[in-house]
């Protein structure tokens, strides 16, 4: 079989003239662009062909990886928000809010301290859940 494709690829050029040759110079010119040709086509074309077709492949590596990613973030922030609403931190922070007195209360507050903590316990359950998941 490999002869056979060897043989295929030696004179299957010749069949195929685009350019008239003449005398022994014009056939050995003929060898030569044919070689040219096949030197070209193995050397230059299958290369950036592979070249081509593993770019894309990384890209579309990337893509599923990222889109992934996105997916995992989405499924852990569901599951953290479940367990943050059975933890119910916030009402506890709230409950014992009522405990300080009015300025200081007042003055967290406004600074927003509470929605700060309750947004950093949010984010290190998120991460406490996609430890695990991963």
């Amino acid at each position: 079989m490999k002869k056979i494709l060897f043989i295929l690829f030696l004179f299957v050029p010749f069949l195929a003239f685009g350019d008239t040759y003449q005398n022994a110079g014009g056939a050995s010119q003929m060898v030569a662009d044919s070689f040219k040709d096949m030197w070209g086509f193995f050397f230059d074309d299958v290369p950036s062909v592979l070249e081509r077709w593993a770019s894309y492949a990384i890209i579309w590596l990337v893509k599923a990886k990222l889109y992934a990613y996105k997916e995992l973030m989405q499924f852990s922030w569901g599951v953290a928000k479940v367990i943050i609403q059975d933890l119910n931190i916030m009402s506890q922070i709230t409950a014992n809010m009522s405990l300080l007195p009015q300025d200081v209360r007042q003055a967290l507050v406004d600074m927003r301290l509470f929605d700060g903590v309750n947004l950093l316990f949010q984010a290190y359950a998120t991460k406490f859940v996609m430890n695990f998941i991963r």
